[in-house]
């Protein structure tokens, strides 16, 4: 039995929902990292240079996805009558077909970039947590250069699936049997680069995890949160499989063709927006540390009552311009209403020279687990 794709009514409705999903978790952590750290850091820019990404394989998606349909429609009345006449003017449908066939080709360039995009979020996210570590920093570098390998060669796949690379958007496109086999290697060739890259950023951080000193329950939960690479693992095997039974269902009937590449894309957009997803979710953290209001500055209690800092009050400030005298009201002995002139105060002069010397019995890697941990917590 062939495999059943949605109609493109429901297809757009899941591509869109999916995208306002993704916007909507990354644009909340973006904020909350702003309000909790008042800057931003390289994994959050590979989170929006992810969301970007989706944002074009979402359009790419919905322009490209009109004409398969069109044609799978075609392709079963055709074989039940040859003599069905095309929907479009032959030249318009085979400008269409081909059109289509470019944008899918990218679409693909645009999946694996969004998916790394993710990857290299999470990535750079570990690398803030074991800054000063150097074992830690020296296995982040071999992670980070295995995860950008694979990530070359899945793009290159896409390239070497189908040759010449003309054919691919010719007008019978990639649709030989050897043509079949070819494109059946590279995705799986592809979804086991993407689920290794996972593998390998995942368990970078859970040896560190390991050795924190704190209890058991939130250890577990930092596992688990570390962990949540496994989700997209799951979805990239499912894409994996629909997809593969979608080329070997067109081997065997020609009129399922246009299946397979609107389950690849699909697949491809529900495995982009969920790695998007999964790789804003670490930074949550600090929402749920019994240590999240550390990052406030607590309110000054002296507020309104000092002459300079924060604590300045509004006619302090006021009389403070250029060290001008302000006439005065009422009285002279009040220090507030006097005639007042506010200017660097004489007197003793004294340097303060301070030494910072390392506490006896704690070593600098204690120091540096001392403060992973605080990260962490």
């Amino acid at each position: 039995m062939a495999t059943q794709v949605l109609g493109f009514t429901e297809m757009m409705v899941l591509i869109w929902v999916s995208w306002f999903v993704a916007f909507g978790m990354t644009i909340f952590r973006g904020t909350s990292q702003w309000m909790l750290q008042r800057r931003l850091h390289a994994d959050d820019y590979f989170i929006f240079a992810g969301l970007v990404t989706l944002t074009a394989l979402s359009a790419v998606i919905t322009s490209m996805l009109p004409q398969f349909y069109l044609s799978g429609e075609y392709t079963k009345a055709a074989a039940k009558d040859p003599l069905t006449p095309l929907p479009l003017p032959v030249d318009e449908f085979m400008s269409r077909t081909v059109a289509s066939l470019k944008m899918m080709f990218s679409q693909m360039l645009l999946f694996w970039t969004t998916l790394w995009a993710a990857k290299f979020s999470i990535l750079f996210f570990v690398r803030r947590l074991i800054i000063g570590l150097p074992n830690y920093i020296r296995a982040w570098w071999v992670c980070f250069t295995l995860v950008l390998l694979l990530y070359l060669a899945c793009m290159l796949s896409n390239f070497l699936t189908c040759t010449p690379l003309e054919k691919y958007w010719s007008t019978t496109g990639c649709s030989a049997p050897e043509d079949l086999v070819r494109a059946d290697a590279s995705i799986k060739f592809a979804t086991s680069a993407d689920i290794a890259a996972d593998i390998f950023i995942m368990v970078l951080p859970l040896n560190l995890l390991r050795k924190l000193t704190t209890s058991r329950t939130h250890k577990l939960g930092l596992v688990v949160l570390f962990s949540l690479g496994a989700i997209i693992i799951a979805f990239a095997l499912v894409r994996l499989v629909q997809v593969t039974k979608a080329t070997s269902d067109t081997a065997k009937d020609p009129t399922t063709v246009a299946n397979g590449p609107v389950l690849l894309s699909m697949w491809s957009h529900v495995e982009s927006t969920v790695s998007i997803i999964v790789a804003t979710l670490p930074a949550f953290r600090f929402l749920l540390s019994k240590n999240r209001n550390a990052t406030r500055q607590a309110p000054s209690k002296y507020a309104g009552q000092t002459i300079g800092g924060s604590g300045m009050s509004l006619r302090s400030r006021r009389w403070q311009r250029g060290g001008e005298r302000l006439n005065g009201g009422e009285s002279d002995g009040s220090v507030l209403d006097s005639e007042t002139e506010l200017r660097p105060v004489r007197g003793i002069h004294k340097e303060v020279e301070y030494v910072v010397e390392p506490v006896p019995g704690v070593s600098a890697s204690g120091e540096n687990k001392r403060r992973t941990q605080e990260l962490f917590a």
